[in-house]
């Protein structure tokens, strides 16, 4: 079997290189962790910033300009634009709208235990119906 890095291409290793490192540049820029949610994308010397984040899109887009001179100083290459997007969280699947799921058996005993030592009605009320939605066949 073949390593891992065997199989990438050499162009495909240094595009992903080149991408850490404006993200972390980036990252570096608006003082934020590299695990926030945020993707840069570098094509033609000019930067696209996605983010599902409105604050920071809306922040970056304040700060675009200087975010620009900064990408350019840093990556000693003229970096012509920098846009932000902000792209949408994919919605909840079709089954978890409708609610067309089904509790195991162990979940079901699980929650009616909890519920047997819960003071609060009303709490004990309402987890006594989810743990009975286990024994319904679903329609």
């Amino acid at each position: 079997m073949k390593k891992i890095n065997q199989l990438l291409d050499e162009g495909i290793n240094a595009k992903l290189h080149q991408l850490d490192e404006l993200t972390e540049i980036i990252a570096h820029f608006f003082s934020i962790p590299v695990e926030n949610r945020f993707w840069p994308l570098l094509k033609n010397q000019r930067v696209t910033l996605l983010t599902d984040d409105p604050h920071l899109a809306t922040q970056a887009r304040f700060q675009q300009h200087l975010l620009r001179k900064y990408l350019s100083t840093c990556l000693n290459t003229n970096i012509r634009s920098v846009d932000i997007k902000v792209i949408g969280l994919p919605l909840a699947s079709y089954e978890q709208k409708t609610g067309d799921y089904r509790l195991s058996d162990a979940t079901a005993n699980t929650l009616q235990s909890i519920a047997q030592g819960i003071n609060d009605k009303e709490l004990q009320d309402a987890l006594k119906r989810l743990a009975a939605t286990a024994s319904r066949p679903l329609a």
